[in-house]
């Protein structure tokens, strides 16, 4: 038996996300992480200003940086994995905040 192991960015990052509080889309994370270990989930402002930082994969950006709701726009986000076999992998891309 041959088991091939994909490596690449887990199954579902979102491109938009709606944090309104009408319960559908509110939070930007990541889902589809199997095998992997989340390291490290970051997303940056336009300014390249950190503002929010996780490595637990149930927790997620809500729109906000101190509790101030963030303002729409495109921001940018890093995350780091750990592949078992195969040491930790950075994928970096962006997501469209919507209200």
């Amino acid at each position: 038996i041959i088991v091939n192991v994909d490596n690449n960015l887990p199954d579902v990052v979102p491109t938009a996300f709606t944090p309104n509080g009408d319960g559908n889309n509110d939070v930007f994370k990541v889902s589809g992480i199997t095998f992997q270990k989340m390291v490290d989930f970051r997303v940056y402002n336009r300014w390249g200003q950190e503002i929010f930082r996780t490595s637990n994969p149930e927790i997620g950006w809500d729109g906000t940086y101190h509790g101030v709701p963030q303002d729409i726009g495109v921001y940018n986000w890093t995350i780091i994995v750990s592949h078992p076999n195969d040491g930790n992998k950075v994928f970096k891309g962006n997501v469209t905040l919507i209200r």
